[in-house]
């Protein structure tokens, strides 16, 4: 019998599992596209006030900065640490980082709390790279429009992904304790 469940875990299928809606073990093209449009409010203001300020060479650095972090960085700070990174192939199929390479190997351990950190500052290096330049160049408008977008973006992000998300040990998971324990039954080499 062929595996019809995620990859990471010991359940050869879904049915009759506890873990069902709870999270976002096996994900759809609509979870993707969620995630996405939620990101998308943030890049509306960054791009509109970078292009207003004339700032090419921001908008150069940023697209290079973020091609290294979700080419690479992301993967080995995070994303090496999630189940969906032991699925079959060269690149990661999951709600966010849909086509990313796993360059990186797979570690189930949970994130230590460095990393933890590591990726808060990077994630948000790239989230606010903007703030300077709107700063600087005194655009308030486009500053406090990015700064609502971020923090409106962050809030559905948790609200409705992260609270489904079964990469537990990242810093902005909010599953509930009960679903978690109940993923360590179905996915024990994730256990901390």
């Amino acid at each position: 019998m062929s595996k019809v469940t995620a990859a990471a875990c010991i359940r050869e299928t879904c049915e009759g599992c506890e873990i069902d809606g709870k999270l976002m073990c096996i994900h759809t093209r609509q979870d993707l596209l969620d995630f996405y449009m939620i990101i998308c409010n943030l890049f509306v203001p960054f791009f509109a006030g970078m292009i207003v300020g004339k700032y090419w060479y921001g908008i150069l650095g940023w697209f290079v900065l973020t091609v290294f972090f979700f080419g690479y960085f992301e993967a080995l700070i995070l994303c090496r640490h999630c189940p969906h990174y032991k699925e079959e192939g060269n690149t990661l199929k999951c709600h966010a980082n849909w086509g990313c390479p796993k360059i990186p190997a797979y570690n189930p351990r949970p994130m230590n709390r460095t990393e933890q950190i590591v990726w808060l500052i990077s994630a948000a290096v790239i989230m606010f790279y903007w703030a300077p330049f709107f700063i600087s160049g005194k655009q308030w408008i486009f500053l406090s429009w990015g700064a609502t977008a971020a923090i409106v973006s962050v809030y559905q992000l948790v609200r409705t992904k992260c609270n489904r998300c079964y990469m537990l040990s990242c810093p902005l998971n909010t599953v509930p304790e009960e679903t978690r324990q109940i993923f360590y039954k179905y996915y024990p080499e994730h256990r901390p």
